[in-house]
């Protein structure tokens, strides 16, 4: 049995640059009280962690997918309700930045298809159920990828209200 915990995935299979970035927002998760959990069913061969809060999924992270060669490692948000953009005071740079990072939907199957959402004030078609993609983040993607943990953790704080 595999007994590698994330940080030595990202040890073994990302550049040091990546590797700055990516242990950042480990110890992050860490920090906020986020359970990582190595998938071991659809994704078992491949380096990918489901990461949890309070049974709640916050989102998913892939390092070096066979499947995708030019990404080193990928960050997918889980499916976020629009709703909850706007409780938050966002900085005009970080809001650029989460607009950047929207993933449209590819019609995969895995999310039913895509859907009309507002974020951060700005309206989008076609959102597929991972709201964010963020693929070989970097120090910009890093502060977005922060506060997308911190919303979507409030927002599971009140649903177990």
């Amino acid at each position: 049995m595999d007994e590698r915990n994330i940080q030595d995935y990202i040890y073994e299979e990302l550049s040091f640059d990546d590797q700055r970035i990516a242990f950042d927002f480990i110890e992050y998760l860490k920090e906020n009280e986020m359970e990582f959990v190595k998938d071991n069913g659809y994704w078992k061969d491949k380096i990918y962690y489901l990461i949890i809060f309070n049974t709640k999924y916050v989102c998913f992270i892939s390092i070096k997918d066979p499947d995708e060669k030019d990404n080193h490692w990928t960050i997918w948000s889980d499916d976020m309700d629009s709703n909850w953009f706007d409780k938050f005071s966002i900085e005009k740079r970080i809001k650029e930045t989460a607009w950047k990072y929207i993933d449209f939907c590819d019609n995969c199957g895995s999310c039913g298809g895509g859907r009309h959402k507002v974020i951060f004030g700005k309206e989008f078609e076609n959102v597929c159920g991972c709201t964010f993609r963020i693929d070989n983040p970097d120090t910009d993607a890093l502060l977005f990828m922060k506060k997308m943990v911190q919303i979507r953790k409030k927002e599971i704080l009140s649903s177990t209200k």
